[in-house]
């Protein structure tokens, strides 16, 4: 992916991205109050509709909170869909917890808590594996329409991950890797964490359309 250094630079070329970030560390303080999340989901969303459209700057100004919380919170109903089936797996795995704390033989359902839960992780891993390797996919396919199902619809991302693969790795593989990032924030104490934690993510949101760039032009229309 050729332009791949450039989601790095991107945030920075915003010659208001000083105050954007300064808003963006309010709205990120927000969101350990939960209200917060929507809208920082909402914009990173419009930082990569921005970087499909080339459009610059690539920093959306901070209004229509309205707007962005509306659209971050649509994109959390996708989020939250594609983690159903963990949060499902987990309902016999909290059964058993409890089984074991009132039965008369906790050996036997110790034993199949160890099964189950061996079983489980054989099923989560490999689907967690999965969903980060397309979950760039994932980003773009809503941010082009907004629209959830778009973002749910495995045919085609699967399809696009065919035709852009290795981008598509590559791209997930960095967005973890600058997770790490972050951590440098706390040398600059909890107010850093904000700031660095939203950088890491606007780099991803950036990566995210810039992935869809790169797409082969007979994919890009769908």
């Amino acid at each position: 992916m050729k332009d791949i250094g450039k989601a790095f630079s991107l945030p920075f070329k915003d010659p208001s991205w000083a105050s954007k970030f300064i808003i963006a560390g309010l709205f990120m303080l927000l969101c350990l109050l939960g209200i917060g999340i929507p809208v920082i989901v909402g914009y990173l969303i419009q930082v990569t509709q921005r970087a499909i459209r080339r459009e610059e700057p690539a920093l959306p100004e901070w209004n229509d909170i309205g707007v962005k919380f509306v659209l971050g919170f649509k994109y959390l109903v996708v989020y939250f869909l594609y983690l159903l089936p963990v949060f499902l797996l987990l309902i016999p795995v909290i059964a058993l917890a409890v089984a074991t704390s009132t039965t008369d033989d906790p050996g036997m359902v110790g034993v199949l808590s160890i099964v189950y839960i061996f079983g489980f992780t054989l099923l989560v891993i490999p689907y967690s594996l999965l969903l980060t390797a397309i979950f760039p996919i994932i980003a773009y396919r809503f941010a082009l329409r907004e629209k959830i199902g778009d973002a749910i619809d495995l045919r085609r991302i699967f399809k696009d991950f065919r035709a852009n693969w290795q981008n598509t790795v590559v791209v997930a593989l960095i967005a973890i890797g600058i997770q790490s990032f972050a951590l440098i924030g706390l040398l600059f104490f909890l107010i850093g964490v904000f700031f660095t934690v939203f950088y890491v993510y606007l780099v991803s949101a950036a990566m995210h359309g810039l992935l869809y760039l790169e797409l082969p032009p007979e994919r890009s229309v769908e």
